[in-house]
């Protein structure tokens, strides 16, 4: 399967099992392209080969797209909901990707260092920080789709911001350096 097909089926996916799995609001599945928009953005930050924890990985955005789009990447998709994470495995499947391992459960249960951590809609920085803290590589890099306000979360973390791209429909993907502390 070519990475559009496997986009398509993975978007088929997430209409067939959205309601029963929880995975989805219909406005979300209403404007896919929005979706990939974000996916293909933090595609662009993350080099070749990285691995990459997404915290609550939810239906998989943006792990799955991610993992069609960029196959060098080693995605780690920690998601605790069970009918989620049972989602996920499904994807995984089905979509015949090898660089993805679902983790059901906390993610604080996992070993790291991941250098890159992406949380969609998780939390705000410092919470996620708080989270992934452990598992986090030194430095790592904390990336997510933001809104309005995101500067104040980045100076509440104190790290360092290298990556910064406006999507449509107001959203912004952040990309910051954190160093433990």
């Amino acid at each position: 399967m070519r990475v559009k097909e496997k986009l398509e089926r993975y978007l088929e996916l997430l209409r067939a099992y959205g309601a029963v799995a929880d995975l989805s609001s219909e406005r979300v599945l209403a404007d896919p392209e929005r979706l990939l928009e974000a996916a293909r953005a933090y595609a662009e930050v993350l080099p070749q080969g990285a691995r990459v924890l997404d915290l609550g990985a939810g239906a998989g955005w943006p792990g799955i797209p991610l993992a069609i789009l960029r196959p060098d990447l080693e995605l780690t998709l920690a998601e605790r909901r069970k009918k989620r994470a049972a989602f996920l495995d499904l994807a995984k499947s089905r979509l015949g990707l090898k660089n993805v391992r679902v983790h059901a459960g906390d993610a604080r249960e996992l070993e790291g260092p991941f250098p890159y951590v992406t949380a969609q809609a998780v939390a705000p920085f410092p919470e996620v920080y708080r989270v992934v803290r452990p598992l986090l590589a030194d430095p790592g890099v904390l990336v997510s789709v933001k809104g309005p306000g995101w500067e104040e979360e980045v100076a509440a973390l104190g790290g360092r911001v290298f990556h910064v791209k406006p999507l449509g429909q107001g959203g912004t993907l952040v990309a910051v350096e954190v160093a433990k502390r």
